[in-house]
């Protein structure tokens, strides 16, 4: 903690206190909530964690074995060689829900706190134990919960570094992922309608609000009140797949 202010040690100590986990991990997820120690013990508490006593050499090792040459990362290549050991395409959904775990900023690349907040988190000493859990991890995507916690991650974790809102082509690429999983037959329809009529970027606020819209409604949009506190792009879409509804009756 020598790098550390005053102030941040002794919130690195109170949070140790109250979370029993190691002071590096505590250093990380205070870090990533701007040092806000009441948002970081929330945060950890709203996700159920639950820190592990690894050592860190152990989980040093294992970076070390994915890690970029030239930068302390795992980044693209080190990425496909860690799926390839766990026995998953990059592309699996799985993946996501191993970097939700990581509570990973950036798609593409792991930083080392990252990293080993994730095989802490699982309570992992090596990649074949993590290997163990994906069946555990994978029957995340068929809890409601569960999968709502990993599709809003996905928003963050897709986002270009800097932006506020989600290129289309990448959210039109995580929506048919996630809702290929959760069987939103409506799916198809809103990418079209997306591409067809909106042609921006996708902001959080529409993200997050079509989860709710998906599992609310389904495929039947009969009950749509068109007063409701849905984003005006959502009253759009149900307009006009109205209208193509009609089209073709």
């Amino acid at each position: 903690m020598n790098r550390l202010n005053k102030s941040q040690k002794e919130k690195v100590r109170h949070f140790q206190a109250i979370t029993d986990c190691n002071e590096s991990l505590a250093a990380s997820i205070l870090r990533s909530n701007n040092w806000n120690l009441e948002r970081a013990i929330e945060y950890v508490f709203a996700e159920g964690m639950e820190y592990s006593n690894i050592k860190p050499a152990v989980l040093e090792k294992i970076f070390k074995e994915y890690k970029d040459k030239d930068e302390d990362l795992v980044m693209a290549e080190g990425i496909g060689r860690f799926c390839d050991d766990l026995g998953v395409d990059p592309s699996d959904p799985i993946t996501l829900v191993i970097s939700r775990y990581m509570a990973a900023a950036t798609m593409g690349e792991y930083t080392k706190d990252e990293f080993f907040r994730g095989f802490q988190r699982l309570n992992c000493d090596s990649v074949s134990a993590m290997k163990k859990k994906l069946p555990t991890l994978r029957k995340e995507l068929s809890d409601d919960d569960k999968f709502k916690d990993t599709y809003e991650y996905a928003f963050g974790f897709s986002r270009e570094k800097g932006q506020k809102s989600l290129t289309l082509d990448t959210a039109i690429g995580m929506w048919k992922l996630l809702f290929g999983i959760y069987e939103w037959t409506l799916c198809d329809s809103w990418c079209d309608f997306i591409e067809t009529n909106h042609k921006k970027a996708i902001t959080k606020d529409t993200w997050f609000q079509l989860f709710e819209f998906a599992k609310q409604f389904g495929d039947d949009l009969s009950n749509y009140d068109e007063d409701g506190a849905w984003p005006y792009l959502i009253d759009e879409f149900v307009e006009w797949r109205q209208e193509q509804e009609g089209m073709k009756a």
